[in-house]
């Protein structure tokens, strides 16, 4: 008998608490016309901790959330999300797992590509794209700034719910306490 896993779901709900955080922060910081992006976030525990077919599905939905309410063709998020997935599936037998550091190194790596992969996309719908430039490297900074603070508490987040749901995230198998 198949037993039902919900590791694609507790991932997907870490990220969909994550997202509504950095969107109540984006509000606070609304009136000092800085924008925090902090998409790299959202693929790291899924891509490094989670095997494939889990690690996608919870990826999938967050780049559906993302597309559902940014200004970008729809899918481009989930394309984006999909590849920076599939960037470290390739390469995470070489990478230590273990530990937040290398954690916030690859969220900060995958946030610059997401972010720099979005900003292109989008500055050609500003009327001014040449000056929108130096208002994205602030974003930028912003957002690489709040990665690290916040990475090591939502990393500790996703592993804690996947132990409170007695749930190893590679193999899916139950751990007993």
């Amino acid at each position: 008998m198949r037993r039902y896993d919900p590791r694609w779901l507790i991932v997907f709900g870490a990220n969909l608490l994550l997202w509504w955080l950095v969107g109540l922060a984006n509000d606070a910081l609304a009136g000092s016309a800085v924008h925090l992006y902090v998409g790299g976030l959202f693929v790291v525990y899924a891509s490094l901790q989670l095997d494939r077919k889990h690690g996608l599905i919870a990826l999938a939905l967050t780049g559906l959330m993302f597309d559902a309410a940014a200004p970008v063709p729809f899918g481009t998020s989930l394309f984006l999300l999909g590849l920076v997935h599939a960037t470290l599936l390739y390469g995470r037998r070489q990478f230590p797992r273990e530990g937040s550091v290398f954690g916030i190194v690859v969220a900060q790596l995958a946030n610059l590509f997401l972010f720099i992969a979005l900003s292109f996309l989008l500055v050609g719908a500003n009327p001014h794209p040449a000056d929108a430039w130096l208002r994205l490297f602030v974003d930028l900074l912003a957002s690489q700034l709040a990665i690290l603070l916040i990475a090591p508490w939502f990393l500790a987040l996703q592993a804690r719910a996947m132990e409170l749901a007695h749930i190893h995230p590679e193999t899916g198998r139950r751990v007993t306490v």
